[in-house]
């Protein structure tokens, strides 16, 4: 289900590419997307999707699990440096980090998301990059 040549096909239209590495698959993406509008910036065909949708004060990011998959999704704590500062007080570009979990009664998939943006002018677009890396998770690991 990590084929990174399926992913590399179906995220083409979307700036996507995808590379095999150990036992998954390694996704990137960039978009530049309009406040308010959401869009997708990484897809993994038949397993997840990443939209993106940038906020007057934030970002909303949203990933969502195909089929009868459960889906698991966190902030990296430690990416968390700039919680409760405006756009102008924080350093561009912002960087956020997330740790994903996909499973289904056969299959398990861990990674991590990175997504990085900036914004060019107040309420303009914003330019997001993401970067994904999925493993499959073995039951006896």
């Amino acid at each position: 289900m990590l084929d990174p040549v399926g992913a590399a096909a179906a995220g083409t239209g979307h700036g996507q590419l995808a590379s095999a590495v150990a036992a998954g698959l390694s996704l990137s993406g960039h978009k530049l997307v309009d406040e308010g509008a959401r869009a997708l910036l990484l897809y993994v065909p038949g397993v997840v999707r990443i939209d993106v949708k940038p906020l007057e004060d934030g970002l909303m990011v949203v990933p969502r699990a195909f089929g009868d998959a459960q889906l698991g999704w966190e902030v990296d704590p430690s990416a968390v440096t700039d919680y409760g500062k405006t756009a102008e007080e924080t350093s561009l570009p912002a960087l956020v980090a997330f740790r994903i979990a996909v499973w289904t009664e056969s299959r398990a998939f861990a990674g991590r998301v990175l997504i990085s943006y900036t914004r060019a002018v107040e309420h303009g677009p914003t330019h997001f990059v993401g970067h994904a890396v999925l493993q499959q998770v073995h039951p006896d690991a």
